[in-house]
């Protein structure tokens, strides 16, 4: 993956749905593992976040200050949606934004399900928009410009990540112009497992990306390949600008 490729994502991740299987406040203990993950698709698609919670190992671990206040808590997917500050915020509200505007067209199918004792397999078909797709397009834009405008190459593209809102609506316009057959559709096995008489949905990388539309897919298109060459071409003549410029001042 590319190092637009890696930033791009890593702005998505970091943003990366009521389904009926809980109530507000409550845990409904489902007693299968195909109502589980069926439960579960549906908190990820209306981006019920409590509800996920409850069925999945999505919490991984909770960080606090010197003084032992909780500061940041650590979520396998969501993680900018689960965090402990105002939800009127203006950088949950652009995640929110897109979080869901990825989700919303959201399918899965349930193929098979293997059950044992204290585990299960369950076969799913997974479908939703092509996020590969909407990510190559928008890292084509972020070098587009950086070609036009001058900077420093990462720099530059530094800056631009740095308006979160703007780019997380440079994003959303973008899905908004994708054809209706611009969609991924994968085939995964997903593991569940007994917690406690509650079966829960374990969240592998695999599965997660089967959900966000292989947003995590490695991006190596030519037509990247050739922008990122330009651009290293102009960081160093930059560069070379740069320093005979210091070799005047110095003369």
């Amino acid at each position: 993956m590319t190092t637009a490729n890696k930033m791009i994502t890593l702005l998505l991740t970091g943003t990366l749905l009521l389904g009926g299987c809980a109530k507000k406040g409550t845990i409904t203990v489902l007693s299968t593992p195909q109502e589980t993950v069926d439960c579960v698709m549906k908190s990820i698609r209306d981006l019920d976040m409590e509800t996920l919670n409850n069925y999945t190992d999505n919490y991984v671990q909770t960080y606090h200050n010197w003084i032992g206040v909780p500061v940041e808590n650590e979520y396998r997917t969501f993680n900018e949606l689960l965090q402990p500050h105002s939800t009127n915020s203006r950088r949950y509200q652009s995640s929110y934004k897109l979080d869901q505007k990825i989700m919303e067209n959201l399918t899965w199918e349930i193929t098979d399900v293997r059950e044992e004792v204290d585990s299960a397999e369950i076969d799913m078909s997974i479908t939703n928009i092509d996020m590969s797709h909407v990510i190559e397009t928008y890292t084509v834009q972020i070098l587009d410009d950086m070609l036009e405008s001058p900077g420093i190459g990462i720099t530059q593209l530094a800056g631009s990540m740095s308006e979160l809102v703007t780019a997380k609506d440079s994003i959303i316009s973008i899905i908004n112009e994708l054809d209706d057959n611009e969609i991924y559709t994968t085939s995964i096995t997903v593991h569940a497992y007994q917690e406690n008489g509650q079966w829960k949905i374990h969240l592998t990388h695999d599965f997660i990306n089967a959900f966000s539309g292989n947003m995590y897919a490695d991006i190596d298109s030519e037509e990247i390949a050739e922008l990122e060459e330009l651009i290293d071409a102009k960081m160093n003549e930059w560069a070379e600008n740069f320093e005979n410029k210091i070799d005047h001042w110095t003369e």
